[in-house]
């Protein structure tokens, strides 16, 4: 098996446990940004930001919402 290296862009973290079948691997770190950055956030332009270079978080926890879309895989 290789690496599950993180899909967004920039991001080099690996063995990455969040898989999603539009967006590909999400490291954790990158999941609790985008988490904090809410729910109006679109899925396709973060996965195209730099980590740590999005926009202000709202800071609305909206962890139920993307943990439907990257799945944690066992």
């Amino acid at each position: 098996m290789g690496a599950l290296t993180c899909n967004r862009l920039g991001c080099n973290n690996v063995m990455c446990s969040r898989y999603s079948p539009t967006y590909g691997y999400l490291c954790n770190d990158c999941f609790e940004e985008l988490v904090e950055y809410g729910l109006g956030v679109r899925i396709i332009d973060f996965m195209e930001s730099v980590p740590g270079d999005y926009a202000e978080p709202d800071m609305s926890r909206s962890f139920e919402h993307y943990n439907k879309e990257f799945k944690r895989e066992t």
